[in-house]
């Protein structure tokens, strides 16, 4: 078993997954932080993670209150989940994704972090950018910061139209913040989409809730990944409770270099080197998986001589073992899974799991 084939060389001393990051790789600049710029960021980061965040969207108040909050969030916040969505575009790119020509639009917007890790990767082809978010600061702070990078691009900020779906829908860290009534409104204008691409946190909750939505788009849209088939999601089977569908994504190296990232880390007790995230990308005319592939899903646990992996294939997610003799090479990447997309062909015996031989 082997990972995806990693995609051409971008240049030298560059991942492949962080090529179209040049703005989350620069260091922040020479920025004085202010105390009470800690005690924001602490205070932003306890609205996403409280109760609050639960409430339907326009229930409550928008988390950013003004500019400041934005640039900060930018600064640290956003540039975390833009690691994660350069993950899920590299995945995209080594199994040759094409998205089709036509607008995106960034639903949820935030500072537009998730439209600018797309541009970078596949803008040639984007004709209009739509922004949405339910805070008018934020809509206003995305735009500026996508026309900064890209001065020639029309962008657009109005309500999305769902007689006239864009092409691709890209979400971002949304589902927590919704109510059944906006997911599901949410969810309507995606089945009319030609491509969505869903980014969520990895903590079980939210992938699981992810997961749900897969199924609800399932039959207008194919899913593409991370899923190694196309039936129903193992993880929502009888049983299965206590699974859910996370991968790891690699911080590049600036977030271990730079004097800021240190200072966000220690004053917020942020671990830097943990993004766990959760994703769906779906395409209207995509080819279904052909259901012989297994994924190996989040955090495996090594023991001596043996590994334990949760295992997704078209017979569900199953905890399996897998020996060291049987693959040194598999056995050594699976102390660290972050940045790897654990994709490939299986011989299960029992419960145990055998690389398929070439």
């Amino acid at each position: 078993m082997s990972e995806l084939p990693a995609g051409p060389p971008f240049g030298p001393g560059i991942d492949s997954e962080y090529r179209f990051l040049g703005h989350a790789l620069r260091t922040l600049g020479p920025v004085a932080w202010r105390d009470r710029d800690w005690e924001r960021l602490r205070e932003l980061r306890r609205g996403f993670l409280s109760e609050r965040s639960s409430a339907p969207i326009g229930g409550r108040r928008p988390y950013f209150e003004r500019e400041r909050d934005l640039e900060l969030y930018d600064a640290f916040f956003a540039r975390r989940i833009a690691w994660k969505w350069a993950a899920v575009l590299a995945e995209l790119t080594r199994r040759s994704f094409v998205p089709p020509p036509g607008p995106v639009l960034d639903w949820g917007c935030g500072t537009g972090i998730a439209a600018r890790t797309w541009l970078g990767s596949f803008g040639a082809g984007v004709p209009r950018l739509g922004l949405w978010d339910h805070a008018r600061t934020a809509r206003r702070f995305a735009a500026d910061r996508v026309q900064e990078e890209y001065p020639g691009l029309v962008v657009e900020t109005r309500a999305p139209d769902g007689e006239h779906p864009p092409a691709v829908l890209l979400v971002s860290h949304v589902l927590s913040e919704l109510g059944e009534e906006h997911r599901a409104a949410l969810i309507d204008l995606a089945r009319k989409c030609a491509v969505v691409v869903w980014v969520e946190s990895g903590d079980r909750r939210t992938a699981r809730a992810l997961s749900l939505v897969r199924e609800r788009l399932l039959g207008p849209l194919q899913v593409i990944a991370p899923c190694p088939h196309g039936g129903a999601c193992g993880v929502l089977a009888p049983g299965a409770e206590s699974e859910w569908c996370h991968h790891f994504a690699k911080p590049p190296p600036i977030a271990f270099q730079s004097r800021d990232w240190a200072q966000f880390s220690r004053r917020l007790g942020i671990d830097l080197r943990s993004l766990p995230y959760s994703f769906l990308a779906l395409a209207r005319d995509a080819a279904p998986p052909d259901g012989g592939e297994s994924r190996i899903l989040g955090r495996p646990r090594l023991l001596k001589g043996h590994a334990k992996v949760h295992v997704c294939d078209a017979s569900g997610v199953h905890e399996r073992t897998l020996l060291k003799r049987d693959d040194r090479e598999l056995f050594k990447s699976l102390a660290d899974p972050a940045g790897k997309c654990l994709v490939g062909r299986f011989v299960v015996e029992g419960n145990r799991l055998r690389p398929q031989p070439d």
